[in-house]
């Protein structure tokens, strides 16, 4: 049952660092993930995310993507769409956009491949703006979709956690992203920060 591609709709938690974002790459194979996961591993992080800021927010992370890495070693590799929907509103709990995953085994062999689309906002905690105009730090944790592309009619749910470490951060913030696929895999480790920003609409 936990042993599955992660090419599958999913409602994920990712957590990424403030920078630039960039093209998606291509989905391909199904991915075999072999370490089972409870999306409820990051409730205690997400009970501590507080909505400071109201408005819409713009997430945006860097061109070639930000990993994260399971207790097995395996690295998912998230982008996020630069076409303008990829947005979240803190008042209404509404989020858009999406992006692409690819899944790697602690050997580098690619596991699979597909995309992921935000389905809402589960909470956003702002860490204040940044020097240029509407940028900002945070966190933020969206439900996604996330759909393997050798299997789009699988869909899983996770958390993705985006957090930017713009403005005033606490000092246990961190640059990167976490994406829980729930009763799969957790990708709860970030590996290099990559850039992420919230942009405020």
């Amino acid at each position: 049952m936990r042993n599955r591609f992660l090419g599958l709709t999913v409602i994920a938690v990712v957590t990424a660092a403030c920078g630039q974002t960039g093209s998606l790459p291509n989905p391909s194979a199904p991915s075999t993930l072999a370490s089972s996961a409870n999306i409820d591993d990051n409730s205690a992080v997400l009970g501590t995310l507080a909505a400071h800021e109201t408005g819409i927010f713009r997430y945006q992370v860097s061109l070639a993507g930000v990993k994260a890495e399971a207790d097995n070693g395996d690295v998912v590799t998230v982008t996020v769409t630069r076409d303008g929907t990829n947005t979240f509103n803190v008042a209404t709990k509404l989020a858009s956009g999406g992006g692409t995953f690819v899944h790697k085994s602690s050997s580098g062999t690619t596991l699979g491949s597909g995309t992921w689309v935000a389905t809402g906002l589960l909470d956003f905690q702002s860490y204040g703006p940044g020097a240029a105009e509407n940028t900002f730090g945070g966190r933020v944790a969206l439900t996604v979709l996330v759909t393997p592309s050798a299997n789009p009619s699988i869909h899983r749910p996770g958390i993705l956690e985006i957090e930017c470490l713009v403005g005033n951060p606490p000092p246990s913030a961190f640059e990167g992203i976490r994406l829980n696929v729930k009763d799969h895999i957790n990708f709860n480790k970030p590996v290099v920060p990559g850039p992420t920003l919230f942009i405020k609409q």
